[in-house]
């Protein structure tokens, strides 16, 4: 029993310090494509929670350097309309995503979003 505590104590540290990855292409793409495909069976789906939430980190990061660049007199990477004012397609991103080659699909989803902004809003 001695032992098995600081192992216990040990793997939670561990999980405790690990910082969440980013998540590559290839493993958002199939679970956001099964999630678009399912209509309304996609609120009840598996793949509805990582992707809504890897979603959620994207834009809110995106924002954040949006908002900096502009604070800092810089030239965003690209120039959205104002929260609220602009919709994003989901089609339209999935499209994106399987525009990549394969052997491109390693790079995150945070660098593909920027990507496509950057083609979809120009400065």
């Amino acid at each position: 029993m001695k032992q098995v505590i600081p192992f216990i104590v040990g793997a939670m540290t561990m999980s405790i310090t690990v910082p969440a990855s980013a998540m590559p292409v290839s493993e958002f793409l199939p679970k956001a494509d099964k999630l678009m495909n399912a209509g309304m069976g996609g609120m009840f789906s598996k793949h509805r929670k990582p992707v809504m939430a890897e979603m959620k980190k994207v834009t809110n990061s995106y924002r954040a350097d949006i908002k900096a660049a502009r604070a800092s007199g810089k030239t965003p990477s690209s120039c959205p309309p104002s929260k609220g004012k602009g919709r994003l397609n989901g089609k339209e991103f999935l499209a994106h995503l399987k525009s990549i080659p394969m052997e491109r699909r390693d790079m995150e989803v945070k660098t593909a979003f920027r990507d496509f902004m950057k083609i979809k809003y120009p400065c």
